[in-house]
């Protein structure tokens, strides 16, 4: 509970990516993230976990050869599993699925207001438009997701293609999909730069 009051009170501003087994999309997602954070003008932290997590396993293969197109390094990932402190601690959770954020909200029903699957939120936190937020703050993220959560439609929201077990093609376009949404929805968190 500590971890969680910190997360509301700091101006570090908190995001946790899950899928499946964290070795492929939350994990890549994590990498990607990080890279376009690197120069955020408030504390972002960035980690993923996973609802079945393949703990301790490395970043599949395909994914790290996708990331490596990219210039980013996904070989130090370690896949973790979806637990009730992190999901805590986040101040946003972007799913890969709907049935990984059931999970998670399953672990914490408070985690509805802030659990979204990332390409929902990618739309959703584009049209937030707080203006009257600075837009280098944690306050300012705090503001896009409690506005997404509160325009959130009641239908199936939007997911990301599993590539695990497929070509490599599929890894290259499943990165392509990551690396878009989480532009949209840095983005929208960060505000005008």
């Amino acid at each position: 509970m500590e971890a969680a009051r910190l997360a509301d009170v700091s101006g570090e501003f908190r995001i946790l990516l899950v899928c499946t087994a964290n070795i492929c999309r939350s994990a890549m997602a994590e990498v990607i993230a990080k890279a376009m954070l690197r120069s955020a003008a408030f504390p972002v932290a960035t980690e993923s976990a996973g609802v079945r997590a393949m703990t301790g396993h490395p970043m599949a293969p395909h994914a790290i050869s996708a990331l490596g197109k990219l210039g980013l390094d996904g070989r130090a990932h370690r896949a973790r599993p979806l637990d009730l402190g992190l999901v805590r601690s986040a101040n946003l959770l972007l799913t890969m699925e709907a049935g990984h954020a059931a999970v998670a909200i399953g672990l914490d029903p408070e985690a509805a207001r802030k659990t979204f699957t990332l390409p929902e939120f990618a739309g959703l936190a584009a049209g937030a438009g707080h203006r009257r937020y600075r837009s280098d703050t944690a306050e300012r993220a705090r503001a896009i997701v409690e506005s997404a959560a509160e325009r959130r439609e009641r239908r199936r929201a939007l997911e990301v293609y599993d590539p695990y077990g497929g070509p490599p093609e599929g890894y290259d376009a499943c990165v392509k999909t990551l690396g878009g949404a989480l532009s949209h929805a840095l983005g929208a968190l960060l505000g005008p730069r």
